[in-house]
């Protein structure tokens, strides 16, 4: 490991010296063009002046008569064009965006005297000729326009192919059918998706995502690559998701800011009646909500033309009142709220050395926490408030960038960042946990349970990128180093317990208590850890080379190249998976060769980067007690509980998990194919077919079968044990039980076609619009697993037994009552994934009047998700693992059978009034109305056929989640 860090800091130290960056570049953009003359022929020493929000920048045509302004701030820029004896000539208001280079048409320079008046003779393209990436790039001032939620990870659904991931929470979104922990997210050019998990910012299993809490007031630009990117960006299986924060600029400005959404202006919440509550969270209903923030923006000159400075802080508060259900013992308490609050900051400044050298020095974090209450609405949920606890977490990120332009042909940035973020929960009791399933609905009482002391993970970015020009070719590399540290303590309430091998636990226990009819009950610990502290480094390094080759005029052809490297240390193993090379290739044409129309197709191989989680196992271990105590063991082969066992002791990774040494990283692989046309003026429609599936998957897998657990004397039944793996028909299985018995290959395919309309603002209006058929299908979801709400990257259960298995009906069945069919997590039940919606449709706009009014429209509309019953894990005893029938089989539910849950249907209106107060002075008033007709369909039914193994569930069928209902929020924002 040492070695592998000092090879990388050396590669990457060398590079920064030596090497240069990309003129797409993750907080900047470039411009390009050409001067020629009435006769088209080239224009060398002309005088190109390039005019922003941050002062003029001078170039000089080369030879072939070709200009690069290279890392410039996202904007508007002003191009002007002089030469003597020429008439000065020149373009207006281009529209820089993140990481795109624009590419003008040529400007003719026509014979005359410089003191003539300026020609505007070119126009700004619309259509990027070279790039083959889809997705979206949304403006902050676009989104100020919009009815949209306010932090950065709220506003990337607006992009076509970005949907809502289930259960992992709704900031980590779906992008072209992967799971919501496969992206990657940027902000300044800092990684900050969570290391131990692959969410965006402070993540945990318990909370899911709680971060980046980023205000889009911060930023200028969103951009989201939902699919077709070059080899320059990794990391990801699903999308990449890019922000910049604002930069100062000659003039000094800002503003302060508040808004607020009082409860008093929100509809009634449709409430779920679950009266076993076995999906626990959402049983317990929300009454009220209550949210606000306050905030200040300001940025200027500190030494005009060459050094600004831009800082911002937003104090947000949320309140949402909770209550438990009808027939649990804290509904007499009423309400119960839950108070978090969130500082969030951005701090930058950039020194503009001179035409062709610059620095970025930025800082930006969302420390946070949460009041002693119910953090968990599982709380409500017990006979007493020991449910109850405080949270403090967020994060805190800064960066350093150099960029310069050695040559009109040479690019160069280098970078050093550093992303923190963290997650603390306290429980203000320290009991066992114990939920007595012989009352109905079950009595949950003492404290908390599984809870993190602490989960830090900070994560060290070194970075070089290249770009060279020569002749038709833009040859491009970059390398990346990544040192992570991700530390997770985990306990669980109560004091350590002795399990009958003797073994002192490191944590208290999570107590199920169970009915017998001989004792009366017994006491199963569903849950005790042997070790608890969890600490994991990574060492990353990439590094990627590619060519931007324009044959002729009209056609492009980008074939790239991108290799990674990952070594993960454990507090168990460690282990290396290198030779991931993932080749790239992207090619567009003109077919016009005007500009306007384009058709371009790709085809890539993306790697997943495997999250920390997998190398923080923990050792664990379940056994069952005659008494509540948990001192006298009930001994393997006595039959107790019901449902009855004779199996009372079973450990989980007490050793190290195997690697395959053959063992090699997640990929997928992606094809794309598309059209983009200029309608009319800044209006761009597009068509785009998108297809991706995975070609390997790492997981650990479980040799033997189910059933191997539950049958006497066969070999290492006694512990599950683990072994990392790509799992496949060639996977050993152990454990002969007389039939064939084999793992299978995980399928995922995704299939979209997709239609946009988009236009940036002009004219006093601008659209985002798109509509996507898609279809996703298989048995493997991705990095989490939406069945049973299971937050483990690379380490699912859909592995741990094999799959292809007929023993588990013809013997678990009759034997020990197992429900479902274990091949239905197979390619027996293939059909529709968690995350299927095969119409999405989605249309955002704003249009601008004369008076200083501004109105805008969000409309989104899309299919259900499939529906499957799912019976629990009879080893685990964990609910939503077994599927009942094939995939989208359908259940019935409390609205009669169903295949999916229903059509889902949202509007939302926003309105601001700009007054003028004088100067640049304004004050506007703003309104936004989310959910306006107040459609509250159902979002999720219970299909968990059993509460536990062989306890049926009361709930099943119940609706369980609800569209979120109408309402309004009021705002004022003071600008000078």
């Amino acid at each position: 490991m040492q070695r592998f860090r000092r090879c990388a800091v050396a590669v990457i130290a060398t590079a920064l010296v030596s090497a240069a960056a990309a003129a797409q570049e993750a907080t900047t953009g470039a411009i390009q063009g050409r001067v020629v003359d009435a006769q088209s022929l080239a224009i060398p020493g002309a005088t190109v002046v390039v005019t922003g929000l941050q002062g003029a920048r001078t170039f000089v045509t080369d030879e072939q008569g070709n200009f690069l302004v290279a890392f410039v701030t996202p904007g508007t820029y002003d191009v002007r064009v002089e030469l003597q004896g020429f008439r000065p000539s020149g373009v207006d208001d281009i529209a820089v965006a993140l990481g795109e280079r624009v590419s003008l048409d040529p400007i003719t320079l026509r014979v005359g005297q410089l003191t003539e008046a300026v020609e505007v003779v070119a126009s700004e393209p619309v259509v990027d000729m070279t790039n083959t990436s889809v997705g979206a790039s949304l403006q902050s001032d676009f989104l100020s326009r919009l009815p949209t939620q306010r932090n950065v990870s709220d506003v990337v659904q607006l992009s076509p192919g970005v949907t809502d991931s289930g259960r992992v929470g709704s900031a980590n979104v779906s992008i072209s059918g992967a799971s919501g922990l496969e992206n990657q997210y940027v902000i300044d050019g800092v990684n900050v998706s969570n290391p131990g998990y692959g969410g965006i910012g402070s993540y945990s299993i318990v909370f899911g995502s709680l971060g980046q809490a980023v205000p889009f007031d911060f930023v200028d630009e969103v951009q989201v690559r939902a699919g077709g990117y070059e080899a320059e960006f990794g990391q990801a299986t699903g999308g990449i998701v890019q922000a910049v924060t604002k930069s100062g600029t000659n003039s000094f400005r800002g503003s302060g800011f508040t808004y607020w959404q009082p409860d008093a202006l929100v509809a009634d919440f449709m409430q779920t009646t679950l009266p076993n509550a076995t999906r626990g969270p959402e049983a317990v209903n929300t009454t009220d909500t209550f949210e606000s923030d306050a905030g200040f923006e300001a940025g200027g000159p500190i030494w005009r033309n060459h050094m600004f400075f831009f800082g911002a802080v937003d104090r947000q508060w949320t309140r949402t009142s909770l209550i438990a259900p009808e027939g649990f013992p804290l509904r007499d308490l009423g309400p119960v709220d839950r108070e978090r609050s969130a500082v969030a900051y951005s701090g930058k400044v950039t020194y503009q050395v001179n035409s062709v050298n610059r620095l970025d020095f930025s800082v930006f974090g969302d420390p946070s926490s949460g009041a002693s209450g119910p953090q968990r609405r599982t709380a409500l949920l017990r006979t007493d408030l020991a449910g109850f606890s405080e949270i403090d977490y967020g994060g805190h990120n800064q960066t350093l960038r150099y960029e310069s332009v050695l040559t009109p042909s040479w690019l160069l940035s280098a970078s050093v960042a550093h992303a923190g973020n963290s997650i603390e929960e306290r429980p203000s009791v320290n009991e066992w946990s114990v939920t007595d399933s012989t009352f109905t609905p079950d009595r949950i009482s003492g404290g908390i349970g599984f809870y993190e002391v602490g989960n830090d993970g900070r994560n060290l970015q070194l970075q070089a990128k290249t770009t060279y020009l020569w002749r038709a070719h833009e040859f491009r590399g970059g390398l990346l180093f990544e040192d992570i540290d991700y530390d997770n303590i985990i306990d669980r309430t109560g004091p350590s317990i002795t399990l009958p091998d003797g073994t002192q636990t490191a944590t208290g226990a999570q107590i199920l208590v169970l009915p017998d009819p001989t004792l009366g009950r017994i006491y199963r610990v569903t849950r005790a850890n042997i070790t608890n502290v969890r600490q994991t480094q990574q060492q990353y390094f990439s590094f990627f080379l590619q060519d931007t080759w324009q044959v002729g005029q009209r056609l492009t052809i980008k074939p790239g190249l991108r290799y990674e490297q990952q070594e993960l240390v454990g507090n168990l193993e460690s282990f290396t998976w290198d030779g991931n090379w993932a080749p790239r290739l992207g090619v567009t044409y003109d077919p016009l060769g005007e500009g306007h129309w384009k058709v371009f197709g790709s085809w890539g191989r993306f790697f997943a980067k495997i999250p920390n989680d997998l190398a923080a196992r923990a050792l664990s271990a379940d056994a069952d007690y005659f008494d509540a105590a948990l001192t006298r063991p009930i001994p393997d082969g006595v039959a107790a509980g019901t449902p009855s066992t004779e199996t009372h002791f079973v450990t989980a990774g007490l050793s190290a998990a195997d690697f395959d040494p053959d063992s090699r990283a997640t990929y997928s692989d992606e094809w794309l194919a598309g059209t983009e046309y200029e309608l009319w003026s800044g209006l761009n429609v597009g068509l785009t077919y998108q297809h991706r599936n995975f070609g390997r998957v790492l997981e650990d897998v479980g040799t033997l079968p189910m059933v191997a657990y539950f049958l006497e004397d066969v070999p290492g039944s006694d512990s599950v044990e683990y072994f990392i793996t790509n799992p496949g028909p060639g996977t050993p299985v152990s454990g002969d039980l007389g039939v064939p018995i084999a793992f299978e290959e995980p399928i995922h395919d995704y299939d979209a076609v997709t239609l946009t309309a988009s236009k940036r603002f002009g004219d006093r209006w601008a659209l985002q619009s798109s509509y996507r058929w898609s279809r996703l299908e298989g048995t493997f979801e991705g990095f989490f697993r939406n069945d049973n709400g299971q937050s483990d990257p690379a380490i699912t259960s859909l592995f741990d037994f094999p799959t292809n298995d007929p023993t588990y009906t013809t013997i678990g069945a009759p034997l020990e009552g197992f429900r479902g069919d274990i091949r239905y997590l197979g390619a027996l039940g293939r059909g529709p994934l968690p995350l299927d919606r095969p119409h999405q449709l989605k249309v955002y706009g704003n249009r601008m009047f004369g008076d200083g009014l501004n109105v805008g429209l969000g409309l989104t509309s899309q299919s259900g998700t499939p529906l499957t019953a799912f019976a629990a894990n009879p080893l685990y005893d964990s609910p939503g693992e077994i599927p009942e029938t094939p995939r989208g089989a359908g259940i019935e539910t409390i609205d009669g059978f169903r295949t999916r849950t229903p059509w889902t249907t949202t509007v939302a209106l926003h309105a601001d009034y700009a007054f003028t107060i004088s100067g640049q002075q304004r004050l506007t008033l703003v309104g936004d109305i989310f959910n306006l007709l107040n459609t509250q369909e159902v979002v999720n039914y219970d299909y968990y056929t059993e509460a536990n193994f062989g306890v049926p569930n009361p709930d099943f069928g119940r609706a369980i989640e609800f569209q979120q209902p109408l309402a309004l929020r009021i705002g004022a924002r003071y600008q000078w």
